[in-house]
């Protein structure tokens, strides 16, 4: 297999003997400067078909967390009759890690649709429930049912997104809007080539699908949204300005519950600019 580039010491992205793309995770494979042959026995897995947007936010996700994430996935494909994307091992390893960051924070925001989730996606919310117990005897974590319902909707959107890989021009542009309100208001210039801009796109897709099929969540979360507004104003302005924007652009109010996320990706957008406060 030969490496073409290092994204850390331990992940690279390779092209196997018939030259398709492969991110691959083997200890050190990434000390040698590329291009150059790996052999077969360093490499501990492989994903093919991960979405280049998604590939920095690799090292923002502790190692732990990836293996979790994959047994996850690898019991999901066991479960599901449809196949997930690729892209779900990263993105769900990276919820997981923000999931566990709000959990030191005592940070728990409800779900109130959990009950229409074990309903409706029975399978989906099972796999979410292995998850909350894979990472309970592996981290020491206890995370909340409404987790696993989390887990249950990436599991679900990632089984939709197979089915349509071609993602909607329209919403990439709105995307693009979306982050040009950012950068007016906080007078920055977006790094898209990092993985916080991957991140929120990732976000941002899952935001703009849920509101297609009108699944904008809402619950009670009313004192952690005013907690948000208050400690960070210029980021509750911005995200008015969002929800404006999309109510203009698709008729769509977004919830306080809708908001508290949008917040709190927006601050991890801004983070590396110091600028959300």
């Amino acid at each position: 297999m030969k490496v073409i580039k290092n994204i850390n010491n331990n992940v690279s992205l390779c092209l196997d003997s018939n030259n398709n793309e492969v991110v691959a995770f083997g200890k050190g494979i990434g000390f040698t400067k590329p291009p150059y042959e790996v052999d077969l026995d360093k490499i501990q897995r492989t994903y093919y078909g991960i979405d280049p947007t998604y590939i920095n936010m690799i090292n923002d996700i502790p190692e732990d967390i990836l293996d979790i994430s994959d047994k996850i996935i690898n019991y999901a494909r066991m479960k599901l009759e449809n196949p997930v994307s690729s892209n779900i091992v990263i993105t769900l390893a990276d919820h997981i890690n923000f999931a566990i960051q709000r959990y030191k924070e005592n940070m728990n925001i409800k779900l109130p649709i959990v009950h229409d989730i074990e309903y409706l996606f029975d399978t989906e919310m099972e796999i979410g429930e292995y998850a909350l117990t894979l990472i309970r005897k592996t981290l020491k974590v206890f995370l909340p049912k409404e987790e696993a319902a989390y887990i249950a909707l990436h599991i679900i959107n990632a089984e939709s997104m197979n089915k349509n890989k071609k993602r909607d021009k329209l919403d990439e542009e709105m995307i693009d809007d979306i982050c040009e309100i950012i950068e007016k208001d906080f007078q920055i210039k977006i790094d898209k080539t990092g993985f916080n801009y991957s991140r929120f796109v990732s976000h941002m897709h899952y935001l703009l699908k849920r509101g297609k099929k009108n699944e904008m969540v809402k619950s009670e979360n009313q004192k952690l949204y005013e907690s948000l507004v208050n400690a960070y104003p210029k980021t509750y302005e911005c995200t008015q300005h969002v929800r404006e924007y999309l109510k203009d652009q698709l008729n769509w109010d977004l919830s306080d519950e809708e908001c508290i996320y949008l917040m709190l990706h927006m601050n991890r957008l801004c983070a590396r600019e110091d600028c959300y406060q």
